[in-house]
């Protein structure tokens, strides 16, 4: 089935153009605005099924502008209080009235106004610094506090799209808390492995104005952390929090779970002694490691439904981790890349297609793990048509195989269509993309940066830098920026990502992006034409940051 539906451009309004006609609408038709605002809202979520385009962190940030409302309420009910003192300040009659009145609270009219005053200001620069700078939110410092390194943690774009590649891939939705495999995102963001303990809290709050009652209700998950810090995200219905609770009881099972104010919140959250701190920690890591065993226990039970078949052409039914593991590793060990494949008794369903074989061809730690995944044709025994295939880090092949060998398929987003051609594959698109994999950048090589028109480069670059230079490229020969690294054993042995402003023909005003290596085979170039800087800058910060290199766009350069 192909994918045309999903494919083909959608119309929906883009930040800030989507603010800007809300306001328009609010200012021209006011209360009457709101079915309308409402219903572009939906519209727009409806042309984006996959989420948000921006992402799901900044879209979070942006949604901050609601704020607004709110401080505009704090700031117009000071200026209606310092108003009313005055005026009454004209009329010493009423003025006496009211001192005998409210007493000694008449003088703290102008006080109480100033206070909602200043609480509307901070309101309003609070929303307006999380939606117009995000990198200054509370949603970015509560992402860079999970790291390991806070003060060492990439730009709020790469920050973002680790929470939301996460909550795209294996995110479930309760209200507006998103739960993946990593992230929990809420009204900040929590990393579940630093996830001490999970607490639900519902309150029931009544009020009574006259003869009339009102009922208000309170829903609330608390996250403490391994450091004692605490996450609060509100939902709207007992329904959202016990999703939202049953999900992280599956993702986070070694935490503590319980109410909010229990012996068990009390004891996380204010404990101050190091022992009990240590107990704690020590009691968690125990519970962390018995749920692992378990879950070992359950992927090799359900990965008995599946068919091994080794490098050397043999076969086998007894599947355990320990053995995939093994053969990832293989290439580090022997120096040789040999495939293996794993096909289950029942095929798997995924995203409208049906997939019947994963084949893996493992790459060591220097090169990509490269997965192809065979949709089903249909009768049992016949060689599917169709397949996916995808270049990845060690890391991220051994998140797909587990999940295979529970039955799971990952997200398509990012990898490549094939079709069978006799007895090997070629994409659907005609190219040769994808056909050889291409070595990604060495994780422990220096970085050095070289610039068109300056002598020399520069040794271990910082990503300010480089982001810049990429930026004043123009179309001019001696205009280009190469960013490399060699081997410091043997400095014939390279990478390099290179970029420069094509000057004339169809592609002229282009930005072009070269990644060059050194082979087995020998010396080796990858080009790509994209549109602007920004998509250029990106390959150039996957390389940076040492995340995988997306090579499946790119074609090998003609000599």
């Amino acid at each position: 089935m192909e994918r045309e539906e999903t494919s083909r451009k959608r119309f929906y309004l883009k930040w800030p153009w989507n603010v800007i006609v809300y306001i328009l609408l609010a200012a021209v038709l006011r209360i009457f605005a709101i079915p309308l605002i409402l219903l572009i809202m939906w519209w727009n979520k409806k042309q984006q099924p996959d989420g948000p385009e921006e992402g799901y962190c900044l879209q979070r940030t942006r949604g901050r502008l609601t704020g607004l409302i709110l401080a505009a309420i704090f700031i117009v009910g000071g200026c209606l209080a310092i108003w009313f003192f005055a005026m009454a300040q004209t009329m010493p009659y009423e003025a006496e009235h009211l001192k005998e009145d409210l007493s000694f609270g008449y003088y703290l009219i102008p006080v109480l106004g100033a206070g909602a005053i200043l609480v509307g200001l901070f309101l309003a620069y609070r929303s307006l610094r999380d939606a117009l700078y995000p990198e200054k939110s509370a949603l970015a410092q509560s992402i860079r506090d999970q790291l390991p390194y806070p003060d060492e943690a990439p730009p709020v774009k790469e920050l973002f799209a680790m929470v939301d590649q996460d909550l795209k891939q294996n995110g479930q939705w309760c209200g507006k808390m998103g739960i993946g495999k990593e992230w929990v995102l809420g009204d900040e963001a929590s990393r579940i492995p630093r996830i001490r303990g999970i607490f639900g809290r519902v309150e029931q709050h009544t009020r009574h104005a006259g003869e009339r009652t009102a009922v208000k209700h309170l829903y609330e998950v608390w996250i403490v952390d391994d450091k004692q810090r605490r996450q609060v995200t509100s939902l709207k219905s007992q329904t959202e929090l016990e999703e939202a609770l049953d999900c992280l009881h599956r993702r986070a099972p070694a935490a503590v779970f319980g109410s909010y104010g229990s012996r068990e919140y009390n004891d996380l959250v204010y404990s101050k002694e190091e022992e009990l701190q240590y107990a704690q920690e020590r009691a968690y890591r125990n519970r962390a490691a018995r749920f692992e065993k378990q879950s070992r226990r359950e992927e090799e039970q359900q990965a008995q439904n599946q068919v091994l078949t080794l490098p050397d052409g043999s076969v086998t039914s007894r599947i355990t981790w320990d053995t995939i593991h093994q053969l990832l590793r293989q290439p580090d060990q022997t120096g040789e890349a040999a495939p293996f494949q794993l096909v289950p008794g029942v095929p798997f369903l995924r995203e409208g297609h049906t997939f019947s074989r994963l084949v893996c061809l493992p790459g060591g730690a220097q090169e990509p793990v490269r997965i192809l995944l065979e949709e089903y044709s249909g009768t049992p025994g016949v060689p599917g048509r169709y397949a996916w295939t995808r270049d990845l880090t060690a890391g991220e092949a051994e998140t797909v195989l587990r999940g295979w060998l529970r039955g799971e398929i990952p997200s398509l987003d990012g990898w490549t269509r094939m079709e069978r051609s006799g007895r090997t594959w070629r994409p659907l698109d005609g190219t040769d993309k994808a056909h050889f994999p291409l070595p990604q950048p060495h994780p422990d090589w220096p970085w050095a940066l070289t610039v068109g028109g300056y002598a020399g480069s520069t040794a271990d670059p910082s990503w300010q830098d480089i982001e810049e230079k990429l930026r004043e490229l123009v179309t001019d020969p001696d205009s280009f920026l190469i960013l490399e690294q060699k081997d410091p054993q043997n400095l014939e042995n390279y990478w390099f990502i290179q970029c420069a402003v094509a000057s004339q023909g169809p592609d002229a005003g282009k930005y072009a992006v070269e990644i060059g290596c050194l082979t087995p085979g020998g010396p080796c170039l990858w080009e790509r034409m994209v549109p602007d800087v920004r998509e250029a800058a990106k390959y150039f910060s996957d390389a940076y940051y040492h995340r995988p290199v997306n090579v499946s766009d790119f074609q090998e350069a003609q000599n």
